[in-house]
């Protein structure tokens, strides 16, 4: 099935224009929109292309598939300093409705990676139905950043180091001066864990309910990634309280986003599977 993408932008609540691109099949099928949040510090393109080519896949399928960038980040207006997981909820609060006035006047499919898994389940406790939610190794949704969560992930971040040491390629960079040692400070020094501030949603774990329509949900995270076990535990049981159907699934050998080619195509050809056997449900 042939696809067109386009340009779109709209205003967000901040006053700030977002902007992101629409992806729609030329024969669409009777499904639900899919929109697409992306990582904290990432773009619409997530990382290692994987929502731009999840988008075209789904689309293919006969899905509307749309990507937008949060303020301050990508096309979107906006300092990087100047959000947090708040203002994100409120943009993809903004993408909803953008999509309910403009695609159709539907509940959506709310697909995203690392905390815009978080911005998807923020959107169901605003109040906005949703037909399902797929989390890719989504954190555990305003989790303050505890000492044992930062100690796990910089564990890893140093396995994953170590292992460089044995390329060739790490030698090659070092030689010709092209290691980022401030990054690699910056990583270990935060562990890449994002840190709350006071007015940001607090933690969900004491929730029994949602306040808006969420069926069903996909949880896909890499055996590999750090913060799975716990997220997942938190995940499941947040959404069996609130009666809503979850499947988990695993990518063997897989890190925090999904770098390889073969954890990259499990992933999409995962969600596609799923959401294919969901059907027309709205």
């Amino acid at each position: 099935m042939s696809l067109s993408e386009r340009f779109i932008e709209f205003v967000g609540e901040s006053g700030g224009v977002l902007r992101g691109i629409l992806h729609e099949p030329v024969e669409a099928r009777d499904l639900p929109p899919v929109i697409m949040f992306s990582g904290w510090g990432g773009t619409r393109y997530g990382p290692n292309r994987i929502l731009l080519e999840a988008a075209r896949d789904l689309a293919t399928d006969g899905r509307a598939v749309l990507r937008v960038d949060f303020r301050g980040r990508g096309d979107s207006d906006g300092f990087v300093d100047e959000h947090d997981l708040r203002s994100h909820i409120i943009d993809g609060r903004t993408m909803v409705a953008w999509s309910r006035r403009n695609l159709a006047d539907r509940p959506p499919v709310l697909l995203g990676i690392c905390s815009g898994g978080e911005v998807a389940v923020g959107c169901i406790f605003d109040g906005l139905d949703v037909d399902s939610v797929c989390l890719w190794s989504a954190p555990v949704f305003a989790a303050q950043a505890t000492t044992e969560r930062v100690a796990t992930k910089r564990a890893s971040y140093l396995r994953e180091y170590g292992r460089k040491l044995f390329r060739g390629e790490t030698w090659r960079k070092l030689i010709a001066g092209e290691v980022r040692f401030d990054i690699i400070r910056r990583v270990l020094g935060k562990a890449g864990v994002h840190v709350k501030s006071e007015d940001e949603p607090a933690e969900l774990s004491a929730q029994s309910d949602f306040p808006a329509r969420c069926e069903a949900a996909l949880l896909i995270y890499g055996t590999a990634d750090p913060i799975a076990a716990e997220a997942i535990q938190a995940y499941q049981a947040l959404f069996s309280r609130a009666g809503c159907s979850t499947e988990l699934r695993h990518i063997e050998g897989a890190n925090h986003g999904f770098y390889a080619l073969d954890w990259k195509r499990e992933v999409i050809e995962s969600t596609r599977g799923w959401l294919a056997g969901r059907g027309t449900a709205s």
